[in-house]
């Protein structure tokens, strides 16, 4: 557990987040989560849509988010990814939250939210899919599809670099729907990666494992609706 340096400000606006989520409480989501497997101290079932529209109304800031995320409870854990600063958020701070992430859910939100949108995160990303928790390397996978996207134009470096990783990553099944989309977006937005991609996708065609036959038609599918 963290501690922090008490904050009047910080800590009445926690205090009125939790109050909001407690309102916001869906028993049915709750239950559904908690059947699917999701690993959270504490959840309330807030659905993404209603903890989205509580964000717009924050000031972006990483004290709060550093608050937020280590309150251990899935709602403010993922509010903490979208009130994050995005440009002013370090590296080492998100290290520390790395630690945290230990479902699929929350390495999804963080990846879209956060990671896939900030920029200079080429080491961290890099640094992520070498974790040795399973949802670090798959967050760090879905954050670098969405770099291609929202992000500052380092995405084909980082995706060049990350290659041999990129592959050997691919030999987990689980992990597949993350290098999926992470070849997917690198296809549809890196006209000069589209062929690397294509080459990529052939050969796992060739594989004997199913999952890689998988990922590779997937993958194929994408290239050629962009390409037409």
């Amino acid at each position: 557990m963290k501690f922090f340096a008490y904050n009047e400000n910080l800590e009445e606006q926690m205090k009125l987040i939790q109050q909001r989520i407690r309102k916001l409480m869906n028993g049915e989501i709750a239950s559904q989560l908690q059947v699917a497997g999701l690993n959270y101290p504490k959840l309330y079932g807030v659905s993404l849509v209603h903890l989205r529209q509580l964000s717009q109304g924050l000031t972006p800031s990483n004290e709060l988010a550093d608050r937020l995320w280590h309150r251990n409870i899935r709602e403010t854990m993922i509010l903490a990814t979208m009130v994050a600063r995005r440009d002013s958020i370090s590296d080492e701070q998100l290290m520390q939250w790395a630690e945290g992430i230990n479902n699929l859910e929350l390495a999804e939100q963080i990846a879209f939210n956060l990671l896939g949108k900030r920029e200079q995160s080429a080491g961290l990303i890099e640094a992520w899919m070498l974790h040795p928790q399973f949802y670090v390397r798959y967050a760090a996978l879905m954050a670098l599809g969405w770099q291609f996207r929202f992000g500052d134009g380092a995405a084909e470096n980082m995706f060049k670099s990350g290659m041999s990783t990129i592959e050997a990553l691919a030999t987990d099944a689980k992990i597949c729907r993350a290098v999926v989309h992470c070849l997917k977006m690198c296809g549809r937005f890196s006209e000069d990666l589209r062929p690397s991609v294509r080459q990529l996708a052939n050969q796992w065609m060739q594989s004997g494992e199913p999952h890689l036959k998988g990922c590779a038609k997937d993958v194929l599918f994408e290239l050629d609706a962009v390409t037409g």
